[in-house]
Order: structure tokens, then C-alpha cells, then sequence
């Protein structure tokens, strides 16, 4: 038993000349990390780099975290200075304490999104040990935002109909194809005034995963025939686990709250 004990500690002994190693300010020891903790440790060294000015790291210390980081397999070292300057604003707001202004940030993520980073836009939930915040950043769902049109297209596919039935039949009669298609256009303008104006002001669906079960939800924003809903922020609960979290409007960035 004594021998295994001696042997695990062994494997678990960081090793400073292969990887990076965090040490204990008590005891002097090499503490290994988790790639989690590395790349921790790597943002807030850009961060302190890009924010402050500060070296945090020096250069040896840096390219062998960042080499360290590249052996694992790790996409944060693939960074321009956007992107190391939005996921520095990401770490530094899930800890409580933000470097950039929502506008600022909703600014830089926009367009870093414009030109398909795929660092601004998270698909898949990450969780923060220290605050207990855990996010994601949900899609518009096309399909349904489309099907908020239908109603009132319906509606004045039939309205149309019938006006041609009563102004236009008694005069020439028409392929009901050919009718359609000269009434496409107006239908079209009334179908998305009615609907933008009177039954869905703003409407916006969004899906993705919920930030803490990964179970997936749907959340609207927008008001339904006048009565207030989400405007810029949502705040709503997962179906399945019942975890609240809060939606930005602008950015769909989603967050639970702090633990």
C-alpha cells in the first residue's frame, strides 16, 4: 500500500522541464495543473498584457505555458488580439469584475462574429468553478421566426382572394397560380406590417442548451399582441433542471447566476 502511494505521487509530481507548473508559495513544490487552470492562467496573462500593460508571465515562463497548452490541444493559444481581448473580457466578467462596458463588449463580439470567429460564439456550456457561472450563447431559431410570419400571411392570402374574387373575377378570369403570384407582393408587405406591428413587436426565438444541464431550451423575446415580454434581457429558468439563467437580446450570450 506504502509503495502505491509512493507511486502515485509520482505520477502526479509535475515535471517543469516538459510543462507548466504552478508552484506553492508554503512549500516551494511544482503543482500540476489542469488544462482548465492553464488556460486560466494564460487569459489572465493577456489580459494583464492587453488591459494594464503588465507582463504577468515572463517570455520563457509564457511560451512554454503557451507550447504546454498547444501539446493539449488547447484553442485558446489560436488567438488574434480581438479574440484574446474578447475572451479576456469574458474571464474578467464571469469573475465579477469587468474590464469592458456591455456596449463595448456587445461591440467587439459583434464584430468579431462578422468576421466568423469562432471564439464568439460558445455552442457548448462552460462552467466557472470560482463564481459558479456557467454560459453558453444560444442561435435564433430560423424556422420558428419564419413561422411567426404564417398567421398573418394566411390571413391576407384569403383577404386577397376574396377582393379578386369580387374587383377582378367579374371582369377577366385568372389562373388561381397566376393570382397568387400577382398578389405575392402585397400579401407579403401586409403579412410582415401586421405581424411586426400588432402580433409579434420584435419577436425574436432563440434555442440553444441550457448553461448548466445542457438540456435545450427555447426563449422569446418580444411583445405578443401589445402585452409586454423579454426586451433586452430575458430572464428564464430550464425546463428540465430549473436552473435560472439570463439571456442578452443583443449578443443571446446566456449566464446562470453566481453561486
Amino acid at each position: 500500500d506504502e509503495y502505491l502511494e509512493e507511486e502515485e505521487e509520482e505520477e502526479e509530481d509535475c515535471v517543469s522541464e516538459d510543462e507548466y507548473c504552478a508552484v506553492d508559495k508554503k512549500t516551494g513544490k511544482l503543482i500540476r495543473l489542469t488544462v482548465e487552470e492553464k488556460e486560466r492562467i494564460f487569459l489572465d496573462a493577456l489580459q494583464s498584457y492587453y488591459f494594464s500593460g503588465r507582463t504577468m508571465l515572463g517570455d520563457a515562463e509564457f511560451d512554454l505555458l503557451k507550447e504546454d497548452l498547444s501539446w493539449n490541444g488547447s484553442k485558446v493559444i489560436d488567438m488574434n488580439r480581438d479574440e484574446a481581448k474578447y475572451m479576456a473580457a469574458m474571464e474578467a466578467y464571469v469573475s465579477g469584475k469587468p474590464i469592458l462596458s456591455d456596449e463595448e463588449f456587445d461591440e467587439l463580439k459583434q464584430k468579431l462574429k462578422s468576421e466568423k470567429s469562432k471564439f464568439a460564439v460558445s455552442t457548448e456550456p462552460k462552467c466557472y468553478i470560482d463564481t459558479g457561472i456557467c454560459t453558453v450563447t444560444l442561435r435564433k431559431d430560423n424556422f420558428r421566426n419564419n413561422l411567426l410570419y404564417l398567421p398573418a400571411t394566411i390571413a391576407a392570402t384569403i383577404i386577397w382572394l376574396g377582393l379578386a374574387d369580387v374587383l377582378i373575377e367579374p371582369i377577366i378570369r385568372l389562373n388561381p397560380i397566376l393570382l397568387l403570384a400577382l398578389g405575392g407582393y402585397p400579401i407579403y408587405n401586409v403579412a410582415k406590417y401586421v405581424t411586426e406591428n400588432f402580433l409579434f413587436q420584435k419577436g425574436l426565438i432563440a434555442y440553444g442548451p441550457c448553461p448548466s444541464c445542457e438540456f435545450e431550451n427555447r426563449i422569446y423575446f418580444g411583445d405578443i399582441l401589445g402585452l409586454p415580454g423579454f426586451s433586452d434581457v430575458a430572464s428564464t429558468r430550464c425546463t428540465k433542471c430549473k436552473t435560472q439563467f439570463k439571456v442578452q437580446q443583443e449578443t443571446l450570450r446566456a449566464s446562470t447566476l453566481p453561486k
